[in-house]
């Protein structure tokens, strides 16, 4: 049961699923955070909702300006996409036809896994990152841990969205190709393979050997033109991270 005071239901990845096909949604948004269990979520999700073909995980959108994703969103149709950061703009990304899901992972779940990161060197400062989103939301801005302020960001969020669902990843523990824990961690053997290791039963279609860049027969499936390309590198370029984290 889970033990943190949350204002939302949270749904099984069965339930979504009938909750997708029943109503007829043509996309699919799903909101993380770091260490979420997003990677292995999205991959397995996706699948399951039979968008092999046109799943976008958090790579597409890396180190990009919102207006990329704005973009994407907008001129694209019939799509999965997964992304964990833009957490202040998340509301500017309604369409019609979509569905909003949250990935949910108890905070003391994430809170390990940045422990295990900071062991084995692979600690990206995801909590530091979250904390700089925390002056945009002053009404919870001082809630603790940074996981849980995540989850209370969501619980502001969702209301605002026609169709959002929170999906439980403790209920992916029930899939065909969830590893359990003992099995994950044996099978960590080098830290450059700690992201694919960790979800070993899965297919990633990139990511390990290109060092998170999107392979050109991937990156084909994004339909921007050349102008459009050149706004969101200037737009990127003009308006750093550091100038205004909004946007990132």
């Amino acid at each position: 049961m889970n033990s943190e005071n949350i204002k939302f239901n949270l749904y099984k990845w069965e339930e979504i699923k009938k909750i997708f096909f029943n109503k007829g949604f043509e996309n699919v948004i799903l909101f993380s955070q770091p260490r979420s269990g997003s990677t292995f979520v999205s991959n397995v999700l996706s699948d399951e909702l039979n968008y092999t073909v046109n799943f976008f995980p958090e790579e597409f959108f890396l180190n990009q300006h919102f207006v990329y994703l704005s973009a994407f969103v907008k001129k694209h149709n019939n799509f999965f996409l997964n992304i964990n950061e833009f957490w202040v703009r998340r509301i500017d990304l309604k369409k019609k036809n979509t569905m909003y899901l949250y990935l949910y992972r108890e905070s003391d779940e994430i809170l390990n896994s940045y422990k295990k990161a900071r062991k084995l060197n692979y600690y990206l400062g995801w909590e530091e990152m979250i904390n700089k989103w925390r002056r945009f939301f002053p009404d919870i801005k001082h809630i603790q841990p940074a996981p849980f302020f995540g989850h209370k960001v969501w619980e502001q969020q969702m209301n605002k969205f026609d169709h959002a669902y929170t999906i439980s990843y403790e209920s992916f523990k029930t899939h065909k190709f969830y590893l359990k824990k003992n099995i994950r961690d044996l099978n960590i053997t080098k830290v450059k393979d700690i992201e694919i290791k960790e979800n070993s039963n899965i297919n990633k279609k990139f990511v390990d050997d290109m060092g998170g860049k999107v392979p050109y027969n991937e990156k084909i499936k994004i339909k921007f033109t050349l102008l459009e390309k050149l706004y969101f590198f200037t737009r990127r370029k003009l308006e750093s991270r550091k100038k205004n984290m909004k946007n990132y």
